[in-house]
């Protein structure tokens, strides 16, 4: 059957998982509010930055002088570079958390021109449940998908996911590229003011009972931007091994198909 003939289907079922996860969202929503929760994870990274402005300290002694059971929104288990996100947000409006990490993504996707046949698959990713559950807590979960999201675009943002070492192999995107070396260098020179956080930073995660893998459990959402380049309708007649490589290795589509394509 030709992909004329199943476009309708692609749309059609694209525009039902959609509405799926509206209404998923709206439900989730309502039971985070009801627990004064919505935007919660947002406020405990503040109080972390204004902590460390305040005191100096990033981590506590709780974890610091041995073993704890890790609680969420009390122990901080990032490196000391999050504090670059997490620093500027004591004083910037609360709303651009969610508006600049989305909006990149967004955008990002909309860049890529995903084939109509990628529409349900992008649409199935935004209705797992804790896509939206995430977004709504407000979880660095949505930065990290942007720096991938950027990553793909550009190539040298993807080494800002490294905020998030169990999520590290997506930062290998663009690697290949003089941007993302040059980027990996001058994101390890500004860590350097931070070498003593570097340094308790190993006893704080040896301390932890936390699973250094606790944030795959939101893959899905991390690869959707990684996805839309998968099924992009840029790639034309390339085969998609050329496709994925070219993500991986070379960073964005020459500008000469990018005008060839529209």
């Amino acid at each position: 059957m030709s992909s004329a003939r199943l476009r309708p289907l692609f749309v059609g079922l694209a525009i039902v998982l959609l509405v799926l996860a509206a209404v998923e969202s709206v439900v989730l929503f309502g039971i985070i509010d009801s627990q004064d929760a919505v935007g919660v994870d947002l406020v405990y990274y503040q109080d972390v930055g204004r902590r460390w402005i305040e005191t100096g300290v990033y981590y506590t002694d709780r974890q610091l002088s041995g073993p704890y059971q890790q609680h969420t929104l009390v122990d901080n288990l990032y490196p000391p570079h999050a504090l670059y996100l997490f620093v500027p947000f004591v004083y910037l409006p609360a709303i651009m958390w969610w508006v600049l990490p989305l909006g990149i993504i967004a955008w990002v996707v909309w860049w890529c021109r995903p084939a109509i046949w990628g529409w349900p698959i992008l649409a199935a990713i935004l209705l797992f449940p804790k896509t939206p559950n995430q977004i709504i807590f407000g979880n660095t979960d949505m930065w990290v998908a942007a720096a991938i999201a950027a990553g793909v675009r550009w190539g040298w943002p993807s080494t800002l996911v490294t905020f998030k070492p169990s999520l590290v192999f997506y930062s290998v995107i663009g690697i290949r590229t003089r941007a993302w070396w040059i980027a990996a260098v001058a994101l390890g020179v500004i860590s350097l003011p931070f070498l003593s956080l570097w340094l308790l930073y190993p006893v704080a995660m040896s301390n932890t009972t936390a699973q250094f893998t606790y944030s795959l459990s939101n893959l899905p959402f991390f690869s959707l931007p990684v996805v839309a380049w998968i099924v992009s309708a840029r790639r034309g007649s390339e085969g998609m091994g050329a496709w994925v490589a070219r993500l991986l290795w070379g960073g964005e589509p020459s500008l000469k198909r990018d005008r060839a394509v529209g």
